[in-house]
């Protein structure tokens, strides 16, 4: 039952959320990582949407939300083409995937594999989330 829960507020969150024309409109409200897909690690990604599918709640308490980057296009980790536009301070390219923080900020680029625990262990060790772990209390 609370998987359950935990699966609809994450729908409900994302639905609300993916109405954004421009990442910069996620500024204040939401953590992005952006998985860049090439012809060469198709595996890598879908691995790393498997792992961020099995910590939906992790992903969900740091306000994350996770974007596929493919020939130049945003897609929901459905699989759902966006009309949103990439950031031109963004790499066109990379073979990893990229940690946008909520004052829109590039925080990490890491290459693949996706690594879930360094991912959260980051975003836990920055200011802005030791004080929304405070005020969660």
């Amino acid at each position: 039952m609370k998987s359950l829960k935990i699966l609809l507020i994450f729908i409900m969150m994302y639905s609300l959320n993916i109405e954004a024309q421009d990442l910069s409109d996620y500024k204040w409200k939401n953590r992005i990582v952006i998985l860049y897909e090439t012809e060469n690690n198709i595996a890598e990604v879908k691995s790393a949407l498997e792992t961020i599918e099995s910590n939906a709640s992790k992903i969900n308490e740091r306000d994350i939300i996770v974007f596929n980057y493919k020939d130049s296009v945003l897609y929901t980790t459905e699989g759902k083409a966006t009309e949103i536009k990439k950031s031109s301070t963004l790499p066109k390219s990379y073979n990893g995937y990229i940690l946008i923080g909520k004052d829109g900020g590039i925080k990490a680029k890491s290459p693949y594999p996706f690594k879930i625990q360094q991912l959260i262990d980051l975003i836990d060790s920055m200011p802005m989330r030791r004080s929304e772990m405070k005020s969660n209390k």
